[in-house]
């Protein structure tokens, strides 16, 4: 069996920014390992986003593993945190994923869907200070601003319920984006009178120099319930990355993981750590999987340049330290890809629908590159390949 790894830079994709002389931080970016891959192989594009769908990690990754959105999303990514977490779920339990946000000065206006990417600690403060409205509604923090609230037996169906993305609407007036019940539920009504109360809970909390100012609910979500990669490929994989809800995407579909030391999902995350976790894996497993967060974040926070840094951390320290391994140990019985999960705007920190960009090296990898170099203005002159397919058909001889 060939080995593949697969290793996706989160929001790679930008559009051109005026201070980097017309180019996006992939194109300016210093990256020897990645044109390497790209320039002695086959680069193209990936359509990763699915009509009805919200442009997101969650539903990309899926695609990119070959589990169709409309089988096997569960309206939101809420409940895979909740599975990475070990909080047990029951089938009629909605899952919402509850951020830490910040406000203006009005307290209505979202200025901040991080809070100031909030520490841990005070992350923990606040929400297990914070008064629910009823005993069967739960409030777990996760990680940073990420945290997650469940309501018992709610008997919801996710699907009926609009939520709005708070990293989407920035600068949107919180009044006119509440959670909305499709189907008339005296949930909806006493989820909005709770989310515009933690206003007033978290601001008697007085913690010092914290930025939180709010609850904000979205990814409605039920208990996942999904075959297991192995069942629908016969590889068996592993996975290296930092998030919560990758961490459940990996446990849904059985894919073997560990708690990265180190890996914190932004740009300070430990990118040596995960390059060596990566070549570990890649001697126990036949498909690795290896993500990098750091990039789409900095492009939510209009960071360019942190991005193009994150960039080429993740060329050096990762893409590098596992080229390396391959050439090594498997010479030429591997394969090495190189993409996006969706498209980050740096300019305005919003998702986009644009077909990721992708470099293949390794084994019967024809050169179709005739360039010296890779970014997403040379891969747009290759047609878009549908994502559901994609992987299976480079990881099997």
């Amino acid at each position: 069996m060939i080995k593949t790894v697969l290793i996706i830079i989160d929001g790679l994709g930008d559009a051109p920014i005026k201070e980097l002389g017309n180019r996006t931080p992939l194109e300016s970016a210093f990256i020897p390992n990645i044109h390497y891959i790209a320039t002695k192989g086959e680069i193209g594009r990936i359509n990763t986003v699915f009509n009805g769908f919200p442009i997101e990690s969650m539903v990309c990754i899926m695609g990119l593993l070959g589990y169709e959105p409309e089988n096997f999303y569960p309206a939101g990514r809420a409940s895979f945190e909740a599975l990475a977490r070990g909080i047990p779920l029951n089938e009629n339990d909605l899952v919402l994923r509850c951020n830490l946000i910040s406000l203006d000065e009005t307290k209505e206006i979202i200025t901040d869907f991080t809070a100031g990417l909030i520490t841990d600690n005070d992350a923990k403060k606040i929400t297990s200070r914070i008064k629910l409205p009823f005993s069967n509604w739960e409030l777990y923090p996760g990680q940073s601003y990420r945290n997650t609230l469940i309501i018992r037996n709610a008997n919801v169906d996710p699907k009926t319920i609009k939520c709005a993305e708070p990293h989407m609407n920035i600068g949107k007036n919180i009044k006119h984006i509440l959670p909305d019940f499709k189907i008339k539920s005296e949930i909806n009504e006493a989820l909005n009178d709770f989310l515009l109360d933690t206003r007033n809970q978290i601001k008697e909390m007085n913690i010092p120099d914290c930025k939180a100012d709010m609850l904000w609910v979205w990814s409605p979500s039920i208990k996942p319930n999904w075959p297991s990669f192995f069942s629908r490929t016969g590889i068996k994989a592993g996975f290296v990355g930092a998030l919560d809800f990758l961490h459940g995407i990996a446990m849904a579909a059985d894919i073997d993981y560990d708690i990265i030391p180190g890996a914190t999902g932004y740009i300070d995350t430990n990118y040596k750590t995960k390059g060596e976790y990566g070549i570990k894996y890649l001697h126990h497993y036949d498909f690795t999987l290896i993500h990098i967060n750091a990039t789409d974040e900095e492009a939510h926070q209009l960071n360019y340049m942190g991005k193009k840094q994150a960039i080429e951390f993740i060329d050096k320290e990762i893409i590098g330290t596992v080229l390396q391994e391959l050439e090594k140990s498997y010479k030429d019985n591997y394969r090495i890809i190189v993409c996006g999960d969706h498209e980050t705007r740096s300019t305005d920190g919003k998702h986009g629908f644009a077909p990721v960009p992708y470099a293949l090296y390794g084994k019967d990898v024809k050169e179709n590159n005739h360039s010296n170099t890779w970014n997403e203005k040379i891969c747009n002159n290759y047609p878009a390949q549908a994502s559901l397919s994609f992987l299976q058909s480079k990881i099997k001889p």
